[in-house]
């Protein structure tokens, strides 16, 4: 094969990357895609609940960390908005090659029966039962949550700001 050959090959092959890569940028959904990047401005925050939520970064400064069966991470490095997005309603979301359903965590969605993605007849979410979910992993029958849902850890008056920020969301 001749070089000019090759050279087309891998400029041909550079131009199907690259617009691969375009196309999940423009996707246009609210959810988690690994080639968008936000910038945030901490100081436009109306509550550190709401700056938890979005940056996992607290106001106090104390670190919050998330893990993921044998991988830890400090908050910065994703958010609960990541996965469920500004508004909290969820939906399709992706992590490197895997994807995923994130769920609805809209207060008033996970606070009444039936609120899992199969309208069963889940137990309702209680404050304490958030919590547990948070920071320990468990849904609101005690069962492991579905991944990629991380376990936080973070100050209770962290998350005492969190969970009134989710209430806000409906």
């Amino acid at each position: 094969m001749s070089s000019s050959k090759i050279r087309r090959a891998v400029i041909m092959i550079a131009v199907g990357i690259a617009g691969l890569f375009l196309l999940n940028l423009i996707q246009g959904n609210d959810y988690a895609n690994p080639y968008r990047t936000y910038t945030i401005d901490a100081s436009g925050f109306k509550s550190n609940g709401e700056r938890i939520y979005f940056t996992a970064t607290s106001d106090s400064g104390k670190p919050i960390l998330a893990s993921m069966g044998m991988m830890n991470m400090r908050g910065g490095t994703m958010s609960c908005a990541t996965c469920h997005g500004a508004n909290g309603k969820g939906g399709s979301g992706r992590m490197m090659m895997w994807q995923f359903e994130a769920p609805d965590i809209r207060y008033s969605t996970i606070t009444s029966v039936g609120h899992g993605s199969n309208e069963s007849d889940e137990k309702p979410y209680t404050d304490d039962l958030i919590k547990r979910a948070v920071t320990k992993g468990l849904d609101s029958e005690g069962k492991a949550l579905e991944q990629p849902m991380p376990v936080w850890q973070m100050p209770d008056e962290d998350f005492a700001d969190l969970l009134a920020y989710l209430k806000t969301l409906g």
